[in-house]
């Protein structure tokens, strides 16, 4: 007996282990069903909204003076004195006097013009007497027309061309005595300076390059895709007062930020060759300040455009080939729209929105038209 359960008793405990497991496989409770849960994408958007817009376009520049001048001799002597403010880099005033040539030789020249002056007028006061006089005598004793060799007329003809061409040569050294005193045309600085004391001077000889400050101007290209909307001629003629574009322009040197405003005041004529683009032209008022450009800064320039009205603005990365993304009843639908323009990380849009329309500013993996979406 014990010889027949030791053979059988592996056989009995495996009989045993299956007829547990199928008791517990048929007592376990059969577990629900549960249907799984679809999460909708949480995303965010942007409610589109009609505004006025004015158009900016950017663009860069160096500051540059608006009006400058070499200043060269109109009379031959020596440099006798030069003002503090004809240095490199000084400042000076308008009328302010610059520099000063050796005028005696001219004061001299002027005395003996104006004592000829005297004379000629002497002569032609005395000569219409004469005139005057041969006039009378004749009719006492004269009969018919007299000849005008008779009444002095050639005499007086010539005592009047001789006065004109005393008074010419008067005036002419007045101003010659004058223009041996250099004086600032305008308020302004000196770029450089080209002469020393006891220089010899001869007309037309250079003595500095000066420019005014009380305005500067600088030079901004512009795209072709940019141009447009600056609403402006292209063909170098100066803008109206009021047809003129305002300019932003900021620069930064030496640790600090300049700022100033300005208008454009007219384009250049012709396209750059180069760069394809046309160039315009920016007048700024100088407030003479520490604080104010400076002639040679490098400036970033926002010149404001034309005004559009009825504009939605989105980020730049909303727009996918003229076609944006919008949130309707929980769902992705797609819209086709018209771009004005790109500005920054904004695009201008004229058609294709609706007022209140929610566009979708989220970045997607995929977009599907359709795809359920939350906002909140």
């Amino acid at each position: 007996m014990n010889h027949y359960i030791k053979k059988f008793s592996p056989l009995l405990i495996l009989l045993g282990s299956i007829g547990v497991f199928v008791i517990m496989v048929k007592l376990k409770p059969e577990a629900e069903f549960q249907k799984p849960e679809v999460t909708h994408q949480l995303v965010e958007v942007l409610l589109a909204l009609p505004q006025d817009v004015e158009a900016k376009i950017s663009s860069q520049g160096t500051i540059r003076p608006e009006h400058e001048i070499v200043v060269t001799s109109e009379v031959t002597g020596k440099v006798t004195w030069i003002s503090d403010g004809l240095r490199d880099g000084a400042n000076f005033d308008d009328g302010d006097t610059l520099l000063k040539i050796e005028k005696r030789d001219y004061e001299l020249a002027l005395i003996s013009m104006e004592s000829n002056l005297f004379q000629a007028r002497v002569a032609l006061q005395r000569e219409k007497a004469e005139s005057e006089l041969a006039n009378i005598e004749w009719k006492r004793v004269g009969t018919g027309d007299a000849s005008s060799l008779t009444l002095r007329e050639p005499q007086l003809a010539q005592a009047r061309a001789v006065l004109a061409a005393a008074e010419a040569a008067y005036e002419q050294s007045k101003r010659s005595l004058q223009r041996t005193s250099i004086v600032a045309p305008f308020n302004g600085r000196v770029r450089k300076k080209t002469v020393d004391l006891g220089t010899n001077l001869f007309p037309g000889n250079r003595i500095a390059d000066i420019y005014a400050t009380s305005f500067l101007e600088v030079r901004l290209p512009i795209t072709d895709k940019d141009i447009s909307f600056l609403g402006i001629p292209l063909d170098g003629a100066m803008l109206k007062k009021r047809d003129r574009p305002k300019v932003r322009l900021i620069a930064s040197y030496g640790g600090e930020d300049f700022e100033a405003e300005g208008f454009v005041v007219r384009s250049e004529s012709e396209i750059d060759p180069k760069t394809r683009m046309i160039s315009v032209i920016a007048t700024i008022p100088n407030k003479n300040n520490a604080r104010s450009l400076k002639v040679g800064m490098f400036v970033n320039a926002e010149i404001i455009g034309l005004s559009y009205p009825n504009i939605i603005i989105v980020p730049r990365n909303a727009v996918k080939e003229d076609m944006v993304w919008v949130v309707q009843e929980e769902k992705l639908r797609r819209k086709s729209v018209e771009v004005l323009r790109f500005e920054d990380d904004y695009a201008f849009i004229t058609d294709g929105l609706l007022m209140n329309d929610q566009v979708l500013i989220t970045r997607l993996s995929s977009y599907v038209d359709g795809m359920p979406v939350r906002t909140r």
